[in-house]
This record gives structure tokens, sequence and C-alpha cells, in this order.
């Protein structure tokens, strides 16, 4: 995939230390969630060659009203939230439910 500046997407990591570890190992960029985790998560998905940003369930719970923006505004990045190394946090209601609730006001039942 290629960005609109022709250059090759990327992925980018965002979590505790050890998450950001393991893909840095596997060649991907990666964020330790710290005192300036606002500020880079905002420069991360305001670059253009970012494709995706994996980022673990604790850290997203931090940044949820800047996640659930991005996820109504943009196309990219995609944001994928995963468990970490202790595993998931809680069962979490479907997502695109909850996007169409904060988006419309209305409440999508199972």
């Amino acid at each position: 995939m290629e960005s609109s500046c022709g250059g090759e997407m990327k992925i980018v990591a965002v979590g505790d230390e050890d998450t950001v570890t393991l893909f840095r190992f596997l060649g991907i960029e990666g964020y330790v969630a710290d005192e300036n985790l606002h500020k880079n998560f905002k420069d991360i998905v305001a670059r253009e060659d970012i494709a995706v940003v994996i980022i673990t369930e604790k850290v997203a719970d931090k940044l949820m009203d800047e996640i659930t923006y991005i996820k109504l505004q943009k196309d990219l990045p995609i944001i994928v939230e995963i468990p970490d190394k202790k595993g998931k946090i809680k069962e979490r209601e479907d997502s695109i439910a909850r996007l169409i609730k904060r988006a419309v006001g209305v409440e999508i039942e199972k």
C-alpha cells in the first residue's frame, strides 16, 4: 500500500514497553505509552504514511475520545486494539455499534 505521497504505508504500535518491544523486533515502529502519550498519538495519526495503528487496550482506554474521533472522521489510519501481555481487560461492546451510537445517538441492540 502506498501513501498519497507515493511512499510505503506503515504500521505503528503503541502500548506498554513489552508489547512495543515485540513489535519492534518484527520491524514495526513503536511508541511506549508515557507522559507524552496524547501528543505522540496525535502526531502518529496526523502522519500520511501510517495505515494502521496497533494499540493495547489499556492505552486505548486513555485515548478513547481521540480514537473514536479518528474512526468517525478519517479512513486512515485504521486503529486496531489488542490485549497486552496480561490479556483482555474486559469484554468490549461491538465497536461498530458503539460508533453508530456516538455518531447518531441510536443504540444498536444485539
